[in-house]
Parts: structure tokens; C-alpha cells; sequence
């Protein structure tokens, strides 16, 4: 189902865990064209060179009108509970630098959130849901 690549590069959490601890398939908590039961996403990894993949099951319009399947973002740090991202050919700063993303696992629901690193540390938004865990 999910393939991860080995993630030699992060010596302090193995692919094992990286795996319990990020990959799977999860839906959105609050946009119905998202969730679980109607379009949900994968996270997979790849270790050379290092990136983070999100993939829909079916096309979706973003935010800002764009039709989107995939996001794929330069994984620049892995925690037992974090990732550390910079989505590629995605928005810029003012300045024109890519933002910082943190996508943060969570319990309650079992998913995760996003932050980012100009942001105020407890501020996570679009929460997902884990599919398993989901009701919906």
C-alpha cells in the first residue's frame, strides 16, 4: 500500500518509527471535499534527495482556485512528532523566500495540523484526520 524509503539521513528516529509516526492516509477535519470519505491524501517519503510527498486520491481546488493533487515539500527536519518542511513551487514570503512548514502530529483528534515558522508556536491550523481514525 504505502512504500517508505529509507530515511538514513535522520539517524535519530528509523524508518520504523517515521513510518508509525507519519505515513498514512488522512482527510480533512473541516473541508468536506478533503476528508476521509470523499478525496483523502497519502504522506509518503522519499530519502534521496530528502522530500515529503502529499497525494490525493483525486484532483481538488485549493484556496486559491488552483487545481492540486500532490504537494511536495523538502523535508528538512524529522521529530517524533514533527516534520519540517519547504513546499516546493509553493507561496513566498514577502521577502520571496519559501515559508517554513511544520506539520505537527495530534492526538485528539489522531492526525495532524499545520504551523510554520513565522507564526506564534501554538498556532496550528487545518486539522486532519488520521482515515483509520475517522468517523466520516
Amino acid at each position: 500500500m504505502i512504500r517508505l524509503a529509507l530515511l538514513a539521513f535522520l539517524p535519530s528516529l528509523s524508518a520504523a518509527q517515521a513510518q508509525e509516526s507519519f505515513v498514512g492516509q488522512y482527510g480533512s477535519a473541516s473541508d468536506p471535499a478533503t476528508s476521509c470519505a470523499t478525496n483523502p491524501h497519502t504522506i509518503e517519503f522519499m530519502a534521496q534527495p530528502p522530500h515529503a510527498f502529499l497525494t490525493w486520491d483525486h484532483p481538488y481546488i485549493d484556496a486559491a482556485g488552483a487545481e492540486v493533487q500532490g504537494r511536495r515539500f523538502d523535508l528538512e527536519a524529522m521529530g517524533d512528532t514533527m516534520l519540517t518542511l519547504r513546499e516546493e513551487g509553493g507561496a513566498r514570503l514577502p521577502d520571496g523566500s519559501r515559508p517554513t512548514w511544520f506539520l505537527r502530529l495530534t492526538e485528539n483528534p489522531k492526525g495532524y495540523c499545520w504551523g510554520r515558522a513565522d507564526w506564534p508556536v501554538v498556532r496550528c491550523e487545518d486539522q486532519q484526520v488520521l482515515c483509520t481514525e475517522a468517523t466520516s
